[in-house]
């Protein structure tokens, strides 16, 4: 065929490229995006204190009579809020980890419910049957066993608004100028 008319198309695809080479670079360095994720979820963590509440919405288990009648306040783990204000984010080699450097923060997270062993040792005794001495006195305490009965009251977990508010959080940090 005499003349015969090839059609081609040209494709410009350097604006493409750039915009790969930019998420390329953002997705290599997700320091800054886990960061964010991190504050995130320790004021999301935080919230579940105020609420009483697991990361799922279930109300965390009741206070025992015994306890709650010694208790300065009422609400459940925040009488000092030590617990509460130390959760905290660190961002190490591409990981977060969120949790508390609290001793006892583990076994609110997890309960109790065996038997501890407590070693001999000695305790300064301040009061005795709810009247305070005028002078406090070292006593010394035998080795004994008990068992705390302390019920699982989770405060670190993910659920679903966690996740949508992480997409949204890492979509932010991965959209194209």
């Amino acid at each position: 065929m005499a003349g015969a008319f090839t059609p081609y198309v040209t494709i410009d695809d350097k604006d493409l490229m750039r915009k790969l080479k930019t998420l390329d670079k953002r997705a290599s360095g997700l320091t800054p995006v886990l960061k964010n994720i991190g504050e995130y979820k320790v004021e999301a963590t935080q919230e579940l204190f105020t609420k009483e509440q697991d990361p799922q919405g279930v109300k965390w288990a009741a206070l025992s009579k015994r306890y709650k009648e010694k208790k300065k306040g009422t609400k459940i783990l925040t009488e000092t809020r030590r617990l509460r204000d130390s959760i905290i984010y660190a961002v190490r080699n591409g990981n977060l980890k969120i949790g508390t450097n609290v001793v006892y923060g583990a076994a609110h997270q997890f309960g109790i419910d065996k038997n501890l062993t407590v070693p001999a040792h000695r305790r300064l005794v301040k009061k005795v049957y709810k009247h305070v001495l005028k002078f406090p006195v070292w006593a010394t305490v035998r080795a004994h066993t008990f068992n705390p009965h302390l019920p699982a009251r989770p405060y670190l977990g993910w659920n679903q608004t966690d996740r949508t508010e992480i997409r949204g959080i890492v979509q932010d940090f991965l959209e194209m100028d």
